[in-house]
């Protein structure tokens, strides 16, 4: 009853709902006690760390994942990945140095965040078993709890006068809780042993994520870290309040349905279930996802500057247009958001890395050439780029999975029906907020074009048309 209840799919994408309320929840309770200038010092902190951790994340993990002898190759993956996480925490330590140490308040926050990558290690080695294991559903509620428990804190710790160092505290918080529950569900230890041939088994994997990593890395923060080497924290924090609104929608789908595809496409890669199993799975996961996440975009873009408001607040009002132009191109980048898996899983690794290399040299030239005028500015360069990712994208999949055209067009057309009607709601509506005010204009209006999205929704699930992924 409760697989029928609660298939993978619904998990992760509840989760990751729950997970991005929360984040929303935490900005919105920093931008009550923060000014701009300061978000932006634990922004631009706070990027270098998950730079940091994201390779904790990538590369081994995956190797782990595709392993075909795991007894033999779990604990040298482990050492391996313990490496990857020392070195990022060295990296951010010489950083907080060079911009003052202890002394600086951006100095003292990079210092502060530096072990942060090394510390969640156990928890990334311990998540790939149970992915592995198809547990998705685990593997996504407890980083809703770490969450939770984390804005606790720092809501805690902000009410009492803290500054910045409340937000460092909170992550803390959160990584150590994902620490002791992914070692709980797995009660496994690492054994002291390092085997060549498992790294070298593992380099076929690790080569071609950790270049798509950086570039998608640089895709993110790259303007974070431009804006804050050209311009003041506050610029960064404008441009940072603004993408962590955008990049919600974006996340709470492509985030669990990347886990589910990475499991569904390594199980069909090992399996041998061939080229016609990879196409189905690619149809249905991008399918169901658009449907998802484009009306989201769609929405967050229309109303962006009552969001901003209602949620931050009035000072924060600059990054209203920043929502909107990053809410249009995550929904264009998001047509990349399975070249990885197949790309790795289709022999075609290196295929992926020039493809991300073209989306980061786009935003690079961009950001220097006018991006770095402005957190506007980033924003379109960031549009700039993800149009180029996603034309290559797509085209290097249909080649890799033999997809046809119409197969392409057939694959988005309830996302763009979805999207329609959500642009349809919002439009009409648009005088009913004017007459009933921000908070309840803005309110009736999300819930009447959530409305007509789940109707709809229920429709295609029902007839067919779309497909809950499974591992």
């Amino acid at each position: 009853m409760l697989a029928k209840l609660f298939p993978p799919y619904v998990v992760g994408v509840g989760s990751r709902v729950i997970g991005q309320v929360i984040s929303f929840l935490a900005v919105a309770v920093a931008s009550r006690y923060l000014d701009l200038a300061d978000f932006g010092t634990y922004a631009f902190a706070w990027a270098l760390t998950v730079i940091g951790t994201t390779f904790v994340f990538t590369g081994f993990y995956q190797a782990l994942l595709r392993s075909q002898n795991f007894d033999r190759d779990r604990s040298t993956l482990f050492w391996a990945k313990l490496g990857v996480g020392a070195i990022a925490m060295l990296v951010i330590f010489v950083v907080g140095l060079l911009q003052g140490g202890l002394g600086t308040v951006s100095g003292l926050a990079l210092i502060s965040l530096a072990p942060l990558p090394l510390v969640i290690v156990p928890t990334a080695w311990w998540e790939a078993q149970l992915v592995r294991d198809a547990k998705v559903r685990t593997a996504s509620v407890y980083v809703v709890l770490s969450e939770a428990l984390g804005l606790a804190a720092a809501v805690a710790l902000l009410s009492r006068g803290w500054g910045i160092e409340a937000l460092v505290a909170s992550r803390y918080v959160s990584t150590l809780t994902g620490f002791f529950i992914t070692g709980g569900m797995v009660r496994a230890l690492p054994r002291f042993e390092f085997r060549r041939e498992t790294l070298r088994d593992a380099r076929s994997t690790t080569a071609p994520l950790w270049g798509t990593t950086s570039v998608g890395l640089l895709s993110n923060y790259g303007a974070d870290l431009v804006l804050g080497a050209f311009l003041s924290p506050a610029v960064v924090g404008a441009y940072r309040g603004g993408a962590r609104i955008a990049m919600t929608a974006t996340d709470l789908v492509v985030q669990p349905l990347g886990i589910l595809s990475w499991s569904r496409f390594t199980r069909i890669e090992k399996e041998g279930l061939g080229r016609d199993a990879m196409k189905r799975a690619w149809i249905e996961n991008m399918s169901l996802a658009a449907a998802l996440l484009w009306p989201i975009a769609c929405a967050v873009s229309l109303l962006a500057p009552m969001l901003v408001v209602t949620i931050l607040d009035e000072t924060w009002l600059a990054a209203a247009s920043i929502v909107a132009i990053l809410s249009v191109s995550k929904s264009i980048a998001f047509l990349s958001g399975l070249l990885e898996p197949v790309m790795i899983t289709t022999s075609h690794g290196g295929r992926q890395l020039q493809i991300r290399s073209a989306g980061a040299a786009t935003l690079v030239i961009l950001l220097f050439a006018v991006g770095r005028y402005g957190p506007e500015a980033a924003a379109y360069s960031h549009l700039g780029a993800s149009v180029v990712v996603g034309s290559l994208s797509l085209i290097a999949i249909s080649r890799a999975l033999q997809l046809r055209v119409m197969e392409i067009v057939t694959t988005f057309l309830p996302a763009a029906a979805l999207t329609l009607m959500t642009y349809a709601a919002i439009t009409l509506s648009t005088g009913q907020r004017e007459s009933l005010g921000r908070e309840v204009g803005l309110g009736l209006t999300i819930t009447e074009a959530a409305a007509i999205w789940l109707v709809l929704m229920v429709v295609f699930l029902r007839r067919r048309v779309l497909v809950l992924p499974t591992p």
